[in-house]
């Protein structure tokens, strides 16, 4: 029963490596291009230009005055992140099946939350930011929100309701550097609210 079931195993491997043999080379430089990773280029962060423009978000009811060679993009949550043109070509890059080498990068994103348990702003706020850090009013237009600084100022969010559904809308600005106070505030001094949703 062993050598019988060894003598199949074998003429069962020769068999494969004599078809394996007598496959044509492209077979196997397809396959070996495909298990290659691709990685995608970085060309690393590409400062803001000095002109800006308007991106305006009608699902959060706001318009941002961000530089001009930055991008946007629409998440499959509904939220959109603004990055830099650098991480912007990285981030398509890594959608389209790429690897990144992998750096720490700066953006801002805008998402809107769910406030069906209709707390009030400040006490919502304080729910659902995992920043622990200092919250403090601060007005857009004329709004009130609330702005929240991470302790270690590599975080920042604004938090303001929505006039015309229970959503919270909440912008943030993040990244491994500090300074995301100042930043996130910057572009709320250079934004407005739209009329409607």
């Amino acid at each position: 029963m062993k050598r019988t079931y060894f003598t199949l195993l074998t003429v069962a491997l020769v068999n494969t490596v004599g078809l394996l043999a007598n496959l044509p080379a492209r077979c196997f430089a397809d396959t070996a291009r495909v298990a290659q990773p691709t990685y995608c280029n970085d060309p690393g962060p590409i400062p803001a230009s000095e002109t800006t423009r308007e991106l305006e978000l009608p699902q959060f009811g706001i318009t941002l005055t961000i530089p001009a060679n930055f991008r946007s993009i629409l998440r499959n949550n509904g939220a959109v992140e603004i990055v830099n043109p650098g991480t912007y070509e990285v981030l398509t890059c890594v959608a389209r099946g790429g690897q990144a080498l992998g750096r720490g990068y700066a953006s801002v994103i805008v998402r809107s939350v769910d406030n069906s348990k209709n707390l009030d702003l400040r006490q919502f706020v304080e729910q659902n930011t995992r920043l622990q850090g200092q919250i403090s009013p601060y007005n857009l237009g004329d709004r009130q929100g609330y702005l929240v600084e991470s302790r270690s100022d590599r975080s920042a969010q604004f938090w303001l309701d929505s006039a015309d559904s229970s959503d919270m809308t909440a912008i943030s600005a993040g990244c491994d550097c500090r300074g995301m106070r100042d930043r996130l505030i910057s572009i709320l001094d250079r934004s407005s609210l739209s009329t409607s949703r």
